[in-house]
């Protein structure tokens, strides 16, 4: 099949080398930095979303504490989903060569390219794609059992990625039973139960932890959302991206044969685009919500003819060859280019981070604070010490209110580094005084400010209070087993 295809795969080896360039070139990411201290300090959950990332890093941290060993999974996650796009169609009576050609065409599109960084989204696809394959494996094969076990792992571990999972689970049972009838129940019955082992050990870290994953993804941001036509237009042009105007073209001129295969995308697809569109009125919608769906995206060129799949290939790798001549500019220009930008200091700090770090060695702190969740994940990562984010309302990366204990601050003197100046308001009622001082880093402006005596009682009225109102108060329906944010500063309020 590799010689039929031989020019084809030719081109892939191209693309995939600037892949390993852009992956080794790109700096790492505030989210996946953020990421990485899930892996440094390993549990059974996490603020933000379940924890499957966070132990996916921890156990490739054995073999190197490098983002380039941890963008590798994102590198092999690419290979699967080609796997799970080929044998899905193999599976539903798809030639070999239609089926071949498909997975080709996904290795070709910039989404390929794109998948280099590290995040809970690669772990959601890698995972979901897998389930999916065993699943319809159980139903149409005779040794139905092990795949549904397998089923069962895979799709429990996509949930426990991303609750995003749940919404392929509920198009693959409908499918199921729709397809499949009563030959499903069984399957649907083991998947089932492994899934919900997944589920309940995520209910429980909740239940122990303030409900911190259901406060943060249903509560936190979804409020003072509104009505908004941008995000929904946006919405619509990212569908028009991942598909590509010319795939769409060729999807619209294509008749269609009402096979199971066929069937199976309009559950999965019609069900995640609509509910998408739903949440597009209100929120933005990013292209890391396309994963989830991204095989079965290109399921849908399976019925295209082997002459439109071969344009299709070649404009999809023209397309891909233009993001990784502007993302390979756009790494290799000069940072001197750059000066003037009113974020020239972030540009420093993700691009050169050890610069950063070695102006934070002259200060001898073993603990420094920051404003946010991606410069203290940064600096926590490259500068090899405890950094913690401190005076942030955000609903963003709060995992550092269980590793942080405010109470220990009271009375220290602390020092907090930012990128832009300093907002005093912020340190005036919480330190009794305070330097702020302008250091020059690779000729970027970076503001170091020492808070002496520090007030823990005026930081908990202007800062705690807030936060247990806005990220920390549990619906009364819920019942609450520990919640460590009230424990450790409100249990003896009255």
């Amino acid at each position: 099949m590799i010689e039929l295809y031989k020019k084809e795969v030719n081109i892939l080896y191209i693309i995939f080398f600037f892949k390993i360039i852009i992956l080794a070139l790109l700096p790492l990411t505030g989210d996946e930095a953020y990421f990485i201290k899930w892996g440094a300090n390993p549990a059974d959950g996490y603020y933000d979303h379940p924890p499957m990332v966070g132990w996916i890093i921890y156990l490739l941290s054995f073999i190197g504490d490098n983002h380039i060993v941890y963008r590798m999974f994102s590198v092999a996650t690419t290979f699967v989903v080609a796997f799970v796009i080929y044998k899905i169609a193999l599976l539903y009576k798809v030639r070999n060569s239609v089926a071949f050609h498909t997975a080709l065409i996904f290795l070709a599109s910039p989404i390929d390219v794109l998948l280099v960084m590290m995040t809970n989204d690669i772990a959601l696809l890698f995972f979901s794609s897998l389930g999916t394959l065993f699943l319809l494996y159980s139903l149409e094969k005779d040794e139905w059992f092990r795949y549904a076990l397998l089923a069962g792992l895979f799709l429990g571990s996509a949930f426990l990625s991303k609750y995003f999972a749940v919404f392929l689970m509920f198009s693959l049972l409908a499918f199921s039973f729709y397809m499949y009838k009563n030959k499903a129940t069984k399957t649907v019955l083991v998947v089932f139960v492994i899934v919900m082992l997944f589920v309940a050990q995520n209910l429980y870290f909740n239940y122990n932890s303030c409900w911190n994953n259901i406060m943060f993804n249903f509560f936190a941001r979804t409020q003072n959302n509104s009505y908004n036509i941008g995000t929904v237009l946006g919405y619509f042009a990212l569908i028009i991206y991942v598909f590509t105007p010319w795939g769409l073209y060729f999807l619209f001129k294509n008749s269609f044969d009402r096979t199971k295969l066929l069937k199976l995308l309009v559950f999965i697809l019609s069900l995640g685009f609509v509910i998408y569109f739903m949440v597009s009125l209100k929120n933005k919608i990013g292209l890391h919500w396309f994963l989830l769906f991204t095989p079965y995206i290109y399921l849908t060129f399976s019925f295209l003819r082997e002459d439109v799949l071969n344009k299709l290939f070649k404009y999809n790798a023209i397309f891909t060859f233009v993001h990784v001549a502007i993302l390979l500019t756009a790494l290799l220009l000069p940072k001197s280019l750059l000066e003037e930008h009113k974020k020239y200091s972030d540009i420093i700090m993700y691009t050169q981070p050890e610069k950063v770090c070695q102006e934070l060695e002259k200060l001898d702190d073993e603990q420094i604070f920051t404003f946010s969740y991606s410069t203290s994940s940064i600096l926590s990562h490259y500068c090899k010490k405890d950094v913690t984010v401190l005076f942030s309302n955000s609903k963003y990366g709060r995992m550092d209110d269980k590793l942080l204990d405010v109470r220990t601050l009271d009375n220290k003197d602390i020092t907090i580094l930012h990128k832009k100046v300093i907002d005093e308001k912020k340190l005036k009622s919480t330190c009794k005084s305070y330097d702020i001082n302008q250091v020059e880093i690779q000729k970027a402006d970076f503001y170091i400010a020492t808070c002496r005596e520090f007030n823990y009682n005026n930081y908990k009225k202007s800062y705690l209070d807030y936060q247990k109102q806005r990220f920390y108060d549990i619906p009364k329906w819920l019942p609450v087993g520990e919640c460590y944010f009230k424990d450790r500063y409100y249990k003896d309020d009255k």
